[in-house]
């Protein structure tokens, strides 16, 4: 991954580190868990982290066609209820969306789409690098520069403009997700980038490169890297997917896919992959079923799987009303489901004795270790 400059020079880092505390008193911390998210197992370019829980919930609308027309007035967009399951627990997700002002004037929300995923995805490896990860009061986030964020969506494919990267940055600032079980007794209520400190105009156009930024990650982001919940995955074949799909199913595979291997295929319903996912649900269950089906074939092409299968399930009139899959691994994908398990067993011998305060303030976080290959 390319390096920007400010990164370079510790006296620049310490610099921005002193400018944060003084413009909102945020001070560094040192915690071990924040090394030990950051160190792979082999290549550590290819690597990123899964997140637990966190990239489980459907938070990011698909369609922005159908999201346009949503909105009240063409600006205002309701609060989006989702019901999405777990590793076995079910979970109410409410979604408020960002509303921007812009400089003429207008106002506008928006739901957080692909694109903030995307610009998410890449701010997590960013702060894989030992230097830009940072614990400000105890809270993982990752300092960077805007030349560096569009450098590296542009080096995976997914070159953004500035001015929407700020559009993205701003629209993972202040929407607002809550997160509560099925029972209603936990809940968790949080933006997804709860602090976000962005270069101003004048310095980007005075230093691009050097323009610093700051983004404090979600509650559940550090939960899990005090908990160790993460695992290893190849985010540089994740970046490659061309489908949103292809991307989330990868990347559910990668979390919780530990067992895999040609003789313990994973099995998952087309309903499921719908709901969790957050992907549209369309009337027509053949149009659910190519769109499912299109991230299965990149799967196959990118050697995450060997085959699959599929089983019908089809209502009134030969209508399609589900469909259940099983997926059998590809030998590349079962050697890369290996290196994380090695990686995962390190990391418990290293992190034995850690604790956190984390799990009080969040009852319903999952616990460590659980795993599937059969999926509601």
């Amino acid at each position: 991954m390319s390096q920007d400059r400010e990164v370079t020079t510790p006296l620049s880092i310490s610099t921005f580190e002193s400018e944060l505390n003084d413009a909102v008193g945020l001070e560094r911390t040192q915690p071990r868990q924040l090394s030990l998210f950051q160190t792979f197992l082999s290549d550590e370019e290819r690597y990123s982290n899964t997140i637990e829980l966190y990239d489980a919930v459907p938070k990011y609308f698909s369609n922005h066609k159908i999201m346009a027309s949503m909105r009240e007035g063409g600006k205002y967009l309701p609060v989006l209820k989702r019901e999405f399951e777990h590793k076995g627990d079910t979970y109410i997700l409410y979604i408020r969306p960002a509303r921007l002002l812009y400089p003429n004037g207008a106002e506008m929300e928006h739901y957080p789409s692909p694109r903030e995923e995307l610009v998410e995805e890449a701010l997590r490896k960013i702060a894989s690098d030992r230097v830009k990860g940072v614990y400000l009061d105890d809270v993982a986030g990752v300092q960077f520069t805007l030349y560096g964020l569009k450098k590296e969506l542009k080096e995976r494919g997914h070159d953004i403009d500035k001015s929407d990267l700020v559009e993205s940055l701003k629209i993972g600032n202040l929407t607002s997700i809550s997160i509560q079980t099925a029972d209603g007794k936990a809940i968790m209520q949080s933006s997804l980038f709860p602090t976000l400190l962005i270069a101003s105009r004048m310095d980007w156009l005075a230093a691009p490169q050097e323009a610093k930024c700051y983004v404090q990650f979600n509650p559940l982001v550090t939960a899990c890297i005090n908990h160790l919940t993460y695992r290893q995955f190849d985010y540089i074949l994740y970046m490659e997917y061309k489908h949103r799909l292809s991307r989330w199913l990868y990347k559910r595979l990668a979390h919780n896919y530990v067992q895999a291997s040609l003789i313990h295929p994973y099995t998952i319903k087309m309903s499921t992959i719908l709901r969790d996912s957050g992907t549209h649900t369309s009337e027509r269950g053949n149009d659910n079923m190519k769109r499912v089906e299109e991230a299965l074939r990149e799967l196959h092409a990118k050697r995450v799987l060997m085959r699959y299968e599929t089983d019908i399930l089809r209502g009134k009139h030969m209508k399609v009303v589900d469909a259940k899959y099983t997926l059998y691994p590809d030998m590349d994908f079962i050697v890369e489901v290996k290196k994380s398990n090695s990686r995962t067993l390190k990391l418990g011998e290293r992190g034995v004795g850690m604790e956190s305060d984390v799990k009080e303030a969040l009852p319903f976080y999952p616990r460590r270790g659980h795993s599937e290959s059969q999926d509601g």
